[in-house]
């Protein structure tokens, strides 16, 4: 009788015991969490990317926008920057283009010869980056950007879904800005002078300068990007007269030659 009890407390050599079995269930959970972590990892780094590269197309075609514009401005056009306050604030600097039926052709009117302004509004949606900075919208105004309703007596906006957006609120001068660019954190313009070799943070005279500097910094990178312009050559010749005894024959000729690459700059324009 003794002998089967002892034989009936023998344990199986064949069963786990519950050690083993919390050690491979800590295992099994770490391995999962593991697991779990490279996965929302690698589906984090795939959403960062495609975000990024998604800004990176609307920031090229920006850029290849001010391109056409800049190289492709009639002798009429005119540049104006200014700075609106004394603070230095990335959004207090305003780019004017007047005379240019091609600059940024979209909206309610492609061709216009309104006045388009460029500069940062800020983001009334979405104020501050994560790193508690401002956060600005880069758009546009010009008074035909936006269409006119068929009575012309109000702005017709396209809201995306909502019934209101405060994006498209006009600011203290009743000019209604279009958005270009989010998640701005600093724009600022720069014309080059060659006559006296210098940089520029305000530019209100009548001939063009000799090269534009853009500088962009996006939320979330740490260095902006620069970008420099060299605008186009233009130089008009003063009408000669040619005589003879029979009659007397003007000719005026204009000449254009764009400037080669966007480093150096040319003689200043017309």
């Amino acid at each position: 009788m003794a002998a089967e009890s002892r034989e009936r407390r023998k344990p199986n050599s064949n069963a786990f015991s519950l050690l083993e079995v919390v050690i491979a269930l800590t295992i099994l959970a770490m391995i999962t969490g593991t697991l779990f972590a490279i996965i929302k990892g690698s589906v984090r780094g795939a959403s960062d990317i495609e975000r990024t590269q998604r800004e990176n197309d609307q920031i090229n075609r920006f850029l290849e926008l001010c391109r056409i514009t800049f190289q492709t401005m009639p002798s009429s056009a005119t540049l104006t920057l200014k700075q609106l306050d004394s603070s230095g604030m990335s959004s207090s600097q305003e780019l004017s283009i007047a005379g240019v039926p091609t600059c940024f052709g979209f909206g309610a009117a492609p061709t216009s010869y309104e006045e388009t302004v460029i500069g940062l509004r800020p983001d009334v949606i979405v104020p501050t980056s994560e790193d508690g900075s401002p956060r600005y919208l880069l758009s546009i105004t010009r008074k035909d950007i936006l269409a006119a309703s068929a009575d012309a007596s109000q702005t017709v906006v396209f809201t995306t879904g909502l019934d209101e957006n405060p994006e498209y609120a006009p600011d203290d001068q009743q000019r209604t800005w279009l958005p270009l660019l989010r998640g701005v954190k600093m724009m600022t313009w720069r014309f080059f002078k060659d006559s006296s070799d210098e940089w520029l943070e305000e530019w209100s005279e009548s001939k063009w300068p000799d090269l534009i500097e853009l500088q962009l910094q996006m939320e979330g990178r740490s260095l902006p990007t620069r970008i420099v312009w060299a605008v186009p050559e233009t130089q008009l010749r003063s009408p000669t007269r040619s005589s003879s005894s029979s009659s007397s024959k003007t000719t005026t000729t204009t000449t254009t030659q764009p400037s080669q690459g966007s480093s150096t700059g040319g003689t200043a324009p017309r």
